[in-house]
């Protein structure tokens, strides 16, 4: 294929990330998650008090657990019901009828509610750092590095809400979201879990499905960044290079499923 066709391709999917960026800004989704951050941001200092010895870390950690859960909100909200709702509304058919193919509607769609998110993280995190700058003595560059690994990892739970959003309704596409989010970080437990099962069908089938769910605590990094702990640098190229094959591989999915899916 030419470089040509392509930067062609290439051109058809930004036009579906900046109209899926800008529709998702009209909803007033972007704007409520950034106001309940800055609630939770604020509610970390207002508590941070009731820990005597501890404020430092409270503001810490629950600053970054509050850019986590908005971030997953706006994942969840956004990816359950981009494709669901085009389809609803039958206007998926006015952008496929142009020269726009399936698979770049995925990867356009896919983009911008990674663009959405990751906007949201920034904009949190200028919040986060201001707080922590005007509040606390130190700032160190490990609570740079979770809020990276946030951001990733919220990627990867971007392009699984994707998927989920093209074989089923918004609903049931939250809900399979948030129990791969919770499964995810659970995976390590459900194997020790597995071991404990008597049926060996039982134990290769929890196996079999831990394994094929991504571990989202290779991007929690969160309790060494609250602690002062420095972030390896080997520790960031590993879970950097474990969420893009989770990305490529989801997307690739969805876009052969979306290939064979039935729009009427």
């Amino acid at each position: 294929m030419s470089s040509n066709s392509y930067a062609s391709r290439g051109s058809r999917a930004f036009h579906v990330a900046a109209h899926t960026l800008l529709e998702t800004i009209r909803d007033r989704v972007f704007g409520v998650s950034i106001l309940f951050s800055a609630m939770l941001l604020g509610a970390a200092l207002v508590l941070s008090p009731l820990a005597a010895g501890e404020q430092d870390k409270i503001i810490m950690d629950l600053g970054l657990a509050g850019i986590s859960v908005i971030g997953l909100f706006l994942a969840l909200f956004i990816g359950a019901s981009l494709v669901f709702r085009e389809v609803e509304r039958r206007s998926i058919y006015t952008v496929l009828s142009k020269p726009i193919a399936r698979d770049e509607y995925i990867l356009g769609k896919y983009c911008g509610s990674v663009l959405t998110i990751v906007l949201n993280v920034l904009m949190m995190s200028v919040l986060y750092v201001l707080l922590v700058s005007l509040h606390l003595e130190t700032f160190h560059m490990g609570l740079l590095s979770a809020i990276y690994l946030i951001a990733l990892e919220l990627a990867v739970i971007a392009a699984f809400s994707l998927f989920f959003s093209v074989v089923s309704s918004p609903f049931m596409g939250a809900f399979f979201t948030l129990a791969l989010f919770v499964a995810g970080h659970l995976a390590r437990d459900i194997l020790h879990f597995a071991e404990l099962v008597p049926a060996e069908s039982g134990r290769m089938i929890l196996k079999g499905i831990t394994y094929m769910l991504p571990n989202l605590e290779y991007f929690n990094v969160k309790g060494m960044a609250v602690y002062g702990k420095p972030i390896p640098p080997d520790l960031l190229l590993f879970a950097t290079s474990y969420g893009a094959l989770y990305i490529v591989g989801v997307l690739l999915l969805t876009m052969l499923v979306f290939r064979r899916k039935d729009l009427q």
